[in-house]
């Protein structure tokens, strides 16, 4: 997964390599605050992998929701919910995507107390990165910093 680091390191702090069920992946970390974000605080993790094996819903969904535990449990911010949030960006690539997985991805996440749980499937054959587009109300301030974050990287792939 080093082959992530240099796209990390351009947008973000590089952390490292960690094991997300059984899958290996680059790590990035970013903590901003903003006056616009409500003078809050924004400690964003974004996670990269790359997998031969076909990526379906059930892959993709486990693999985001342990992303953002650890996300989570390595927040280096103030308290989550204390003028602070979590966002975890999980970009899983492969060659073989199932369209559950697409479809998974296009959807809007689970809602979770002061965290953000954005999962990214990228079909490395047709280079598309599947992924909600649009603004949801819970979290809007970020959606902006999230999609420019997320286009910048996986323009890049």
């Amino acid at each position: 997964m080093s082959h992530f680091k240099p796209l990390l390191e351009q947008e973000m702090d590089y952390i490292g390599e960690v094991t997300i069920n059984g899958i290996s992946c680059a790590v990035g970390y970013s903590k901003k605050f903003k006056w616009s974000w409500m003078a809050t605080q924004l400690n964003t993790f974004v996670f990269m992998a790359q997998t031969e094996d076909t990526i379906a819903k059930n892959t993709i969904e486990k693999f985001s929701s342990s992303c953002l535990e650890y996300a989570i449990k390595n927040n280096k911010g103030w308290p989550r919910g204390l003028q602070s949030a979590v966002g975890s960006i999980a970009i899983l690539q492969s060659k073989n995507v199932d369209r559950s997985a697409s479809d998974f991805c296009e959807r809007f996440s689970k809602k979770h107390f002061s965290a953000f749980e954005i999962p990214i499937v990228f079909d490395s054959t047709k280079s598309i990165a599947y992924r909600y587009h649009q603004k949801p109300l819970w979290g809007k301030i970020y959606y902006p910093f999230f999609t420019k974050l997320i286009s910048t990287i996986t323009s890049k792939l």
